[in-house]
């Protein structure tokens, strides 16, 4: 396991170590728990350092002691950054020993409240369009989520809340007063709204629009153009998989609620997705995919001019 201490009393710590035997990390706990002549307090905090198999018996057995253990002025954080697997014995044992704060990521328009309420604490005001607008960018509707009997069991947020303050504060270094347009010029979308542009414009058989999302979408890259292209085509393949999915279950009769169910996704994602697929039949969304696939192919075993595939496929789709 990779564990990392800090004590922030002394101002010392270990950073990531390698993998750590049982008996390695059952005294490096003892060490920081030993009485000390310079601090009559002390803050340890243990990254992922809970048991992740059965057989780890003798942290087991360490860490079910350890709460009884720990001096009074002694403060010690067992930092997860996974859930801890409910299956151990050891799981349920311990957490009845202990205080369990769970920090969940805001889902959905939690986000935005999010980051309307940490505007403030930057002495910024950012308007709803605009911590919509940037909530989408930073990819709140792009969360999956895994169900059992339609509970919830494990949710996978496309961003992190230091990736939302940092956007946050590069927009409030701009201005007091953020909107919509300061959100649309400063930020970059987590999966690019020029690519969902790219796609509604296709469907509805705009070519130059469409050739303008893709000019946008290379202007907000950089780098290598090779490999932009690839990523777009791998984008766009995720894209038109999506509406073929949700294309064939409109088919089959399923409403968004029950489709956000099966494929895991957020309502929001569902409802753009719906809209999108209105354009389209099962059969050419298939057959722009097999199109997708043979580019892709093209970009990765040969030297041809990406963009001539690319606007080729544009110009193509019907």
């Amino acid at each position: 396991m990779a564990i990392s201490f800090f004590d922030p009393t002394l101002r010392e710590g270990w950073g990531d170590r390698a993998e750590l035997l049982e008996t390695e990390l059952i005294q490096r706990l003892q060490d920081q728990l030993a009485p000390s002549l310079f601090s009559s307090k002390r803050l340890i905090i243990i990254r992922d350092g809970l048991p992740k198999k059965a057989d780890q018996e003798k942290l087991i057995s360490f860490l079910l002691e350890l709460p009884a253990q720990v001096p009074k002025d002694f403060f010690v954080i067992f930092w997860q950054t996974s859930r801890p697997d409910g299956r151990l014995k050891f799981t349920k044992q311990f957490m009845a020993q202990v205080n369990v704060t769970e920090f969940n990521l805001p889902a959905g328009k939690q986000l935005d409240s999010w980051l309307m309420a940490m505007a403030k604490t930057l002495n910024v005001t950012i308007s709803p369009a605009a911590a919509d607008l940037l909530a989408r960018f930073l990819g709140r509707d792009l969360a999956e989520e895994k169900k059992i009997g339609g509970r919830i069991i494990e949710r996978k947020e496309a961003f992190d809340l230091w990736e939302a303050h940092s956007e946050l504060s590069k927009l409030a270094a701009a201005s007091d007063q953020i909107d919509p347009a300061l959100v649309q010029a400063m930020i970059k979308p987590k999966v690019p709204d020029s690519v969902f542009a790219l796609s509604d414009h296709l469907a509805t058989r705009q070519s130059e629009k469409s050739f303008e999302a893709l000019a946008n979408y290379l202007d907000s890259t950089g780098g290598d153009e090779k490999s932009a292209f690839i990523k777009i085509i791998g984008l766009l393949s995720e894209q038109f998989r999506s509406l073929l999915l949700v294309s064939l279950l409109t088919e089959s009769g399923l409403t968004p609620a029950a489709m956000a169910e099966k494929l895991g996704f957020k309502p929001g994602r569902i409802f753009i997705l719906a809209s999108h697929a209105k354009h389209w039949t099962p059969t050419t969304l298939k057959r722009l995919l097999a199109q997708l696939l043979a580019i892709d192919l093209k970009l990765k075993s040969s030297d041809p001019n990406p963009r001539l595939l690319v606007d080729l496929f544009i110009a193509q789709a019907k």
